[in-house]
């Protein structure tokens, strides 16, 4: 009886450590993107439904531009998008993002910081 305790105690105190860490979520996963890839993927992804106007746009203005590095262009071509009627709020909230962190990447390449001695 003792011992039949004794391994039901151990295996109700296992399971409720396996349960604690089990539980435990990743907090920044349904944060908001930390990088321009991350929010070019999910203004992608907010797009899907959008005008095949508003895709293309996206794509030749937004998208290749941000792949080649020509940020000045690639923030006019959002400014524009997030502009579009056609769009939902969502959809102009994720151009707005992607905007927001191209303008900090832009900033942080013009503003490097000091080499460290």
């Amino acid at each position: 009886m003792k011992k039949t305790f004794q391994i039901f105690s151990l295996l109700v105190c296992s399971l409720l450590v396996l349960s604690v860490l089990g539980c435990h979520k990743n907090a920044t996963a349904k944060g908001a993107p930390k990088t321009l890839q991350e929010s070019v993927a999910d203004l992608r992804a907010a797009l899907a439904t959008a005008s095949a106007d508003a895709q293309n746009n996206f794509n030749r203005n937004v998208a290749n531009n941000i792949r080649y590095g020509d940020f000045p262009k690639a923030s006019d071509a959002l400014t524009q998008l997030a502009g579009d009627a056609s769009l939902n709020d969502a959809q102009k909230k994720a151009a707005n993002a992607v905007n927001d962190l191209l303008k900090q990447t832009m900033a942080n390449a013009q503003n490097p910081p000091p080499a460290a001695k």
